[in-house]
């Protein structure tokens, strides 16, 4: 499977744009897209969904998750993170206390989101993973 590092770096050059180019699309520095590509830094959702959007495919297929994107992938908007966070919770009858005793998660993750800050994918992909869901369902962005 690809790493996002390699997939974003497939789906620029598939694209054929320059990473300035990029950058400048979805509202980032040049260094931050060219840290991305090197695996230097991860990537948070608002950054992800920018992404995904821009390249028209699923954060599934971003992340290197899937080796194949659904054809015509087409997400719905995205409500805010944490009520949907919790709504995704609710559905799968999980609680953050399980979820944080299962997993690496620490609470102050949960406290963050509440507030409004944005998720790192990384973090979200060890909810996916534990809940047996895909990001983009986790997100909101698939029914």
């Amino acid at each position: 499977m690809a790493t996002f590092p390699e997939r974003l770096t497939e789906l620029i050059a598939e694209k054929e744009i320059k990473s300035h180019e990029l950058a400048d699309v979805i509202g980032v520095n040049i260094t931050t897209i060219n840290d991305w590509k090197r695996g230097k830094y991860q990537v948070h959702l608002t950054n992800a969904i920018k992404l995904a959007d821009f390249f028209a495919c699923s954060l599934e297929y971003l992340m290197g998750r899937i080796e194949h994107d659904v054809k015509d992938f087409k997400p719905r908007a995205c409500p805010p993170f944490y009520s949907q966070f919790l709504a995704v919770l609710k559905q799968r009858d999980c609680t953050t206390y399980r979820l944080r005793k299962d997993t690496s998660i620490s609470g102050g993750h949960f406290d963050s989101w509440k507030t409004g800050n944005d998720p790192l994918v990384i973090t979200l992909i060890t909810i996916a993973e534990y809940l047996d869901i895909t990001l983009d369902f986790l997100v909101g962005r698939e029914y």
